[in-house]
């Protein structure tokens, strides 16, 4: 069944972007008939408004041209997900950050490397659990996606906005989420459209893919072909629960320079990996219980649910001598390359922002490293779940079913937890604390 918020119909780009990268201005039915000789439309679809004999009733009426088109899909996908801003008044390009922002200056970060690259090649995935996962540090991997097709581009099955239109440009991924939480969606080949368009691209906070339903879809399961999870993080304790039960834990994200995930805390205590593919993306963390969510991102921001809104407004006040001197950390800065996996542990507060057009996929997963404090927040957050998954444990790891049973109700360590069963590693629309 499909969505019925889903973004499908026509409601309300300047010309429209082909998949060549060539801009075919739709001012006449010559517009169209270029449209359908790049491959943008099915002929049967257009031919009653080409002049022809239609195979199928014409999609286009002749006073709707497929530019006009494109944009209702675009702009009623904007109105959805940001409902606070005109589209036709500019609310969109209102602080203008697409002609200058300093949040989009990497040469002027003050606290770079102090994360550990670490290969592959030269750690076992003991000695990682050790030092990294167990201590929740922070790093950045390297030498993990080799192999993956979507990240080599001589693999016929390499990820980018083109290549993934080519098989996908009938099905649609999510861009957004309207005011009452419901998934807002558009057409691969309209969201190429948008990334392609240099106006819709001004926007201070473009639209951002970030779809974890396409890999159960079976038009888009395919997906799951073109990477391997890494060693490292093949564990993943919540697989126990069931694939219908679990919550939403892996997505594939891609989006333009601006867009990314405002600072939050990812949900009942589990721990991400985020394997770019292309582009650069820029992080900021902050250790765990070091910053509570009114301070690291109070209200009255203004669009405090965007990542270049947090990264130009809030991000400054975490470098200033008053800040620390209220005894609060220094962020801990990281850009991400093309081919590395950022680690970013549990109850750790993070932002991301994209300095251009990415792609990569991300996951969250639970280990037996950081298995009580996972346990903690999710029999109080997701209690039925939490009954399941206890039963599963018993047969598969009695081990960690006895350290679930030993645990109190509450303790001095859960009473600072705050818990929430939502969102993901990146979207941006994350407010949960478990900081344990």
């Amino acid at each position: 069944m499909s969505d019925p918020m889903d973004v499908d119909s026509p409601r309300t780009m300047p010309n429209a972007s082909v998949g060549n990268g060539k801009t075919v201005s739709n001012s006449s039915d010559s517009g169209k008939s270029a449209l359908v000789a790049a491959g943008e439309l099915d002929r049967s679809r257009v031919d009653g408004d080409l002049g022809g004999t239609p195979s199928t009733p014409g999609k286009y009426r002749s006073s709707t041209t497929v530019e006009e088109h494109v944009n209702k899909k675009i702009h009623a996908a904007k109105r959805r997900t940001r409902s606070e801003l005109s589209v036709s008044q500019g609310g969109w390009t209102k602080h203008g950050y697409a002609y200058g922002d300093e949040a989009m200056d990497i040469r002027k970060l003050r606290y770079l490397d102090k994360i550990e690259r670490v290969s592959v090649k030269d750690m076992t995935r003991e000695e990682f659990v050790e030092k990294f996962e167990k201590t929740r540090t922070p790093c950045v991997i390297t030498d993990a996606m080799e192999d993956w097709p979507c990240y080599r581009k001589d693999s016929g099955r390499h990820w980018s906005v083109d290549s993934l239109t080519k098989r996908f440009r009938d099905i649609k991924f999510k861009v957004g989420s309207d005011d009452d939480g419901y998934p807002v969606r558009l057409k691969m080949k309209h969201i190429q459209s948008y990334l392609n368009d240099p106006v819709h691209m001004k926007d201070d906070s473009p639209m951002y893919a970030f779809d974890g339903s396409v890999f159960d879809k079976a038009e888009t399961k395919s997906l799951l072909e073109d990477f391997t999870i890494p060693e490292w993080f093949a564990e993943d304790l919540f697989k126990h629960v069931g694939e219908k039960r679990r919550p939403p834990y892996r997505w594939i994200v891609f989006g333009p320079p601006r867009s990314g995930s405002s600072v939050h805390v990812d949900p009942l205590a589990t721990s991400a990996w985020n394997a770019l593919i292309s582009g650069r993306k820029r992080w900021a963390l902050y250790p765990p219980r070091s910053v509570d969510k009114p301070t690291i991102k109070p209200r009255g921001l203004g669009l405090d649910g965007e990542s270049i809104t947090w990264f130009n407004k809030m991000y400054p006040r975490t470098t200033t001598e008053e800040w620390r001197k209220q005894g609060f950390p220094e962020p801990i800065d990281v850009v991400q390359y093309p081919g590395e996996i950022m680690f970013v542990p549990d109850g750790w507060w993070h932002a991301v922002l994209n300095l251009d057009h990415t792609m990569a996929v991300t996951q969250n997963f639970s280990t037996t490293a950081r298995f009580d404090a996972v346990w903690r927040i999710t029999r109080r957050a997701r209690p039925k779940m939490s009954a399941k998954w206890l039963e599963k444990l018993r047969l598969t790891r009695p081990d960690l079913a006895e350290v679930a049973e030993a645990q109190p109700r509450r303790s001095e360590i859960s009473a600072g937890e705050k818990t929430s069963s939502t969102s993901s590693s990146s979207t941006g629309s994350s407010d949960t604390e478990a900081n344990t």
